[in-house]
């Protein structure tokens, strides 16, 4: 059977589940992200408005009622939680000091779980592991608590401070009476504990979203002024409060005569309450008690729990009479539990509490530190596609030819050494006249001549052209030549990747060694275009030229004879001298112009091969930290992406069910109490138009 109640619920899910896994999914990925990430700040509140949501969204499914039990510390909360439970509940919800929740409701199968405030669970075994667990919490969260108030001079919030804290323990027991009413008990921590921190955030998600609370306090408490200034607050978040007074019947008074009696709290616990109404209630508590708002209940809750937990949920009689008994403040709980007052509560309270957590979920993912979170994610994305196009740039220049890029570097150097080449020829050939006339005058073989001087002249000469060479190279390399000579296209690939030539050019020249291109060469001497004067015995033994010089020089390939100087004197004189020059002029006419190409093309080669081994190992450095870049960005952008992504659907979800949970409430708020309950009618379906080919309908067919 479908009631408007039922039906509110299924619409009130449809408009809250969707929202449910995209805000717990935004609070995980925000949480696994860089902890320095500004947009964290917000984390928090997120997972808090995530927790609340669930549990709201569950209980209007399940249509649970939530009473909240508050009192100080040992005022019996627990022991009214057995009582009510009419089952043993006391070894996991007396838990002193320690600032969570404990949800107690019903199920087949006992369980166990606590949550901390990160969002994290884990199930016990029994409630021995559970008790464990929570020791070890409290220590933590002291201690913790202790640094931050003492060193860090800061408000302690576990939320922030310590998110692995427990925020709350769930128990599900076998409990007959709460499976009857659909009832969740809220056991909260003792006031005015050490660790009272946050005690409003922990109550805040019952604002509007609990049925009724339950205050319990002792009677020896009854009076204190600090007691009630915290249930002064309690007025202003539940509309029905359940005042109960624990008494202790067994108590007993002294009299005069030494004897003991009952006391008071046994005899006659009514004028307890009457002398507490007269004597110490507040103008609030009065006009709420006046207003049906607040009810009080004398019970002696040890004695109720042992007899429930003996006879089961069989009803608790009083001993003493015209008193209260726990009976009657089970009953009137119950009432109101099924009362239409709580269902239009219920109502009222669930869309309120919806629509403050949907627009507290909108104004979170609204904050300035996730606009900033979007900029940073278009910047890194910026940043991505500039070292993608960095990384093609690398490749096409890992790709060059460097070679062939500098292939006309030796023209300039050519040129560039022209004059200090004509000068080094003119110098060259008076210095190979110097070392002819110098051969003549001593002992030396042709051999000697041609090995020793002339080709250690040539070297020093090529040495020079070597130096030269080296100087113009150097001089281009720090004057830019080294770009200059790439094309337009190399060049800007270069600009792009944001490559300078200077340090690499310089390096490059300093690299090349401009003497690897001078070789050691011996002139070709032909001892045939010598002429040589014959001694008379050459003539009278009619010898050739050819045998005269083989005597003179020797053998052909062989010209190690040596040669007194008297005897070049004699036999070869100015005419031999003038041939020798001119033999050694004509080649070193043809010699220094091929040294000289031979040079500057091997200093250019090897510059060019130095300069691709430095710009290819710069690309590479370059391109290793490009892909660690990259690789970095891929990471960074996915994970912010991740919370961005998450963060943008949950606002413009939360901002479109905060416009139907306002929209559901135009239609629910005004409803009266007793039609929650009425039986509706099923929808009827909407017939859609019929298509204009089909036959028309007659007119009298029902539609």
């Amino acid at each position: 059977m479908e009631t408007l109640l039922s039906r509110f619920c299924d619409e009130f899910g449809r408009v809250v589940q969707p929202m449910l896994d995209p805000l717990e999914f935004s609070v995980e990925t925000l949480g696994g992200s860089n902890e320095h990430l500004k947009v964290r700040e917000i984390l928090p509140g997120l997972r808090d408005t995530a927790h609340q949501l669930r549990a709201l969204a569950d209980k209007v499914a399940e249509q649970q009622a939530y009473v909240l039990i508050f009192g100080p510390l040992k005022s019996g909360k627990s022991t009214l939680m057995n009582a009510m439970c009419a089952a043993y509940v006391s070894e996991v919800t007396t838990l002193p000091a320690y600032p969570c929740m404990v949800f107690v409701s019903h199920s087949e199968e006992r369980q166990l779980e606590a949550l901390r405030y990160n969002g994290t669970r884990e199930k016990f075994a029994d409630a021995a592991n559970l008790r464990m667990a929570l020791n070890r919490a409290h220590a933590e969260l002291a201690d913790r608590l202790r640094r931050s108030e003492e060193e860090d001079g800061q408000e302690f919030d576990p939320a922030l401070h310590l998110p692995e804290a427990i925020r709350r323990v769930d128990v599900k027991i076998p409990a007959g009476q709460l499976a009857e009413s659909g009832a969740v008990l809220v056991d909260t921590p003792g006031l005015y504990t050490k660790m009272h921190f946050g005690y409003d955030r922990m109550t805040r998600e019952f604002r509007n979203a609990a049925a009724c609370a339950i205050f319990v306090v002792k009677t020896d408490n009854l009076f204190l002024e600090q007691v009630f200034s915290e249930f002064n607050r309690l007025l202003q978040l539940f509309s029905r409060i359940f005042l109960v007074v624990n008494l202790d019947t067994a108590k007993k008074d002294l009299r005069p005569d030494g004897s003991l009696v009952p006391s008071l709290e046994h005899d006659d616990p009514i004028r307890i309450v009457e002398a507490f109404e007269t004597l110490a209630m507040s103008a609030q508590l009065k006009d709420a008690l006046e207003a049906g708002r607040l009810k009080i209940y004398p019970v002696d809750l040890q004695q109720a729990a042992a007899t429930r937990l003996s006879r089961g949920s069989q009803p608790y009689a009083a001993d003493h009479e015209h008193q209260a008994d726990f009976d009657s403040f089970l009953k009137d709980l119950t009432d109101y539990l099924n009362s239409t007052d709580y269902l239009v509560a219920f109502l009222g309270d669930s869309l309120r509490h919806g629509e403050t957590l949907l627009a507290e979920a909108a104004q979170l993912c609204g904050k300035e530190s996730v606009r900033e979170l979007g900029e940073l994610v278009d910047s890194l994305q910026a940043e991505m596609e500039r070292e993608r196009a960095l990384a093609q740039r690398l490749t096409a220049l890992d790709a060059q030819d460097w070679e062939e890029a500098y292939s006309g570097l030796g023209r300039d150097i050519g040129a560039d050494i022209e004059a200090q080449a004509l000068d080094i020829r003119v110098r060259a050939s008076h210095a190979e006249a110097g070392v002819l006339d110098s051969w003549f005058a001593s002992d030396d073989s042709l051999q000697d001549l041609a090995e020793t001087e002339i080709a250690g002249l040539r070297e020093g000469i090529q040495n020079e052209i070597a130096g030269a060479a080296r100087e113009a190279l150097r001089v281009r390399s720090a004057g830019g030549a080294a770009v200059a000579a790439l094309t337009v296209d190399t060049r800007a690939a270069l600009d792009g990747a944001g490559l300078r030539l200077d340090s690499i050019a310089r390096e490059a020249a300093d690299r090349v060694d401009a003497y690897a291109g001078v070789q050691r060469e011996v002139p070709p001497i032909d001892v045939a275009d010598i002429p040589v004067r014959k001694r008379i015995l050459d003539w009278l033994l009619f010898r050739g030229q050819a045998s005269v010089r083989r005597k003179l020089f020797g053998a052909p390939g062989e010209l190690d004879r040596r040669i007194p100087r008297a005897i070049k004197a004699k036999r070869l004189g100015e005419p031999a001298k003038r041939a020798l020059h001119g033999l050694l002029r004509g080649d070193l006419e043809a010699f220094l112009p091929a040294a000289e190409d031979r040079i500057v093309e091997r200093i250019c080669a090897d510059y060019a091969a130095s300069m691709g081994r430095g710009l290819h190992a710069e690309v590479d450095r370059r391109r290793q930290t490009n892909e660690r870049r990259i690789a970095q960005l891929r990471t960074e952008l996915g994970q912010l992406r991740s919370v961005r992504d998450s963060l943008t659907e949950v606002g413009q979800g939360a901002a479109n069910a905060l416009g139907e949970i306002r929209e559901l409430a135009g239609r629910y708020e005004t409803t009266a109490p007793e039609r929650l309950l009425t039986a509706q009618a099923a929808p009827v379906p909407e017939i859609e138009p019929a298509d204009e080919t089909s036959e028309a309908a007659p007119e009298n067919r029902p539609v």
